[in-house]
Protein backbone atom coordinates (compact mmCIF):
# COMPACT_ATOMS: atom_id res chain seq x y z
CA UNK A 1 0.00 0.00 0.00
CA UNK A 2 1.41 3.75 -0.72
CA UNK A 3 1.20 6.81 0.70
CA UNK A 4 -1.88 9.09 -0.38
CA UNK A 5 -1.51 11.62 -3.30
CA UNK A 6 -0.63 14.70 -2.34
CA UNK A 7 -2.95 17.39 -3.77
CA UNK A 8 -0.96 20.21 -2.61
CA UNK A 9 -4.18 21.56 0.06
CA UNK A 10 -3.45 21.71 3.53
CA UNK A 11 -5.74 20.87 5.96
CA UNK A 12 -6.85 23.06 8.39
CA UNK A 13 -4.82 21.57 11.34
CA UNK A 14 -1.44 22.48 9.14
CA UNK A 15 -1.78 26.38 8.33
CA UNK A 16 -1.60 28.98 11.38
CA UNK A 17 -5.26 30.01 12.47
CA UNK A 18 -4.43 33.46 11.29
CA UNK A 19 -3.87 32.18 7.70
CA UNK A 20 -7.24 30.13 7.54
CA UNK A 21 -9.35 32.41 9.58
CA UNK A 22 -7.93 35.64 8.72
CA UNK A 23 -9.99 38.26 11.01
CA UNK A 24 -11.23 40.49 8.16
CA UNK A 25 -13.34 37.38 7.02
CA UNK A 26 -14.42 36.34 10.61
CA UNK A 27 -18.13 35.86 10.79
CA UNK A 28 -20.05 36.34 14.31
CA UNK A 29 -21.74 32.67 15.18
CA UNK A 30 -23.84 33.83 17.38
CA UNK A 31 -26.83 34.66 14.49
CA UNK A 32 -28.34 32.67 11.55
CA UNK A 33 -26.80 34.66 9.08
CA UNK A 34 -23.42 35.18 10.90
CA UNK A 35 -23.42 31.04 10.72
CA UNK A 36 -24.38 31.05 6.54
CA UNK A 37 -21.98 33.68 5.72
CA UNK A 38 -19.09 31.54 7.25
CA UNK A 39 -20.58 28.28 5.63
CA UNK A 40 -20.27 29.76 2.41
CA UNK A 41 -17.12 31.12 3.39
CA UNK A 42 -15.84 27.97 4.18
CA UNK A 43 -17.47 26.77 0.51
CA UNK A 44 -15.31 29.14 -1.66
CA UNK A 45 -12.25 27.99 0.58
CA UNK A 46 -13.31 24.48 -1.11
CA UNK A 47 -13.10 25.73 -4.27
CA UNK A 48 -10.18 27.33 -4.23
CA UNK A 49 -8.71 24.80 -3.06
CA UNK A 50 -7.80 26.67 0.22
CA UNK A 51 -9.10 23.50 2.12
CA UNK A 52 -10.21 20.08 1.82
CA UNK A 53 -13.27 18.82 0.98
CA UNK A 54 -13.71 16.58 3.88
CA UNK A 55 -12.21 19.31 5.78
CA UNK A 56 -14.95 21.71 4.46
CA UNK A 57 -17.91 19.06 5.33
CA UNK A 58 -16.73 18.22 8.43
CA UNK A 59 -16.49 22.15 9.40
CA UNK A 60 -19.68 22.98 8.00
CA UNK A 61 -21.59 19.82 9.92
CA UNK A 62 -20.42 21.40 12.90
CA UNK A 63 -21.62 24.73 11.93
CA UNK A 64 -25.14 23.01 10.68
CA UNK A 65 -25.46 21.98 14.33
CA UNK A 66 -24.85 25.47 15.27
CA UNK A 67 -27.78 26.31 13.27
CA UNK A 68 -30.08 24.03 15.15
CA UNK A 69 -28.93 25.27 18.36
CA UNK A 70 -29.81 28.67 17.38
CA UNK A 71 -33.41 28.21 15.28
CA UNK A 72 -34.39 26.25 18.44
CA UNK A 73 -33.75 29.16 20.82
CA UNK A 74 -35.06 31.48 18.08
CA UNK A 75 -38.34 28.92 18.48
CA UNK A 76 -38.35 29.18 22.62
CA UNK A 77 -37.91 32.89 22.07
CA UNK A 78 -41.39 32.88 19.90
CA UNK A 79 -43.07 30.39 22.05
CA UNK A 80 -42.90 32.59 25.17
CA UNK A 81 -43.54 35.43 23.13
CA UNK A 82 -46.83 33.75 22.00
CA UNK A 83 -47.83 32.72 25.05
CA UNK A 84 -47.38 35.94 26.71
CA UNK A 85 -49.77 37.40 24.36
CA UNK A 86 -52.09 34.74 24.56
CA UNK A 87 -52.06 35.68 28.53
CA UNK A 88 -52.91 39.06 27.35
CA UNK A 89 -55.65 38.47 25.62
CA UNK A 90 -57.42 35.93 28.19
CA UNK A 91 -56.86 39.04 30.79
CA UNK A 92 -58.12 41.75 29.01
CA UNK A 93 -60.38 43.58 31.54
CA UNK A 94 -61.46 40.14 32.30
CA UNK A 95 -63.31 39.61 28.39
CA UNK A 96 -61.55 37.48 25.91
CA UNK A 97 -60.20 40.37 23.10
CA UNK A 98 -60.26 38.75 19.55
CA UNK A 99 -58.43 41.20 16.73
CA UNK A 100 -59.77 40.17 13.76
CA UNK A 101 -57.25 40.58 10.32
CA UNK A 102 -58.29 43.71 8.46
CA UNK A 103 -59.26 43.10 4.72
CA UNK A 104 -59.46 45.57 2.15
CA UNK A 105 -62.93 45.61 0.99
CA UNK A 106 -63.53 44.70 -2.95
Amino acid sequence: MGWPQSTGRMSLTQKSKAEVLSPRNAMALDTLAGVRGEMARLYRFGLNGKIRSDEMTRVVYVLKEVRACLEAEILIDVQQRLAVLSRDLDNHNGHRVLHQATFPRS
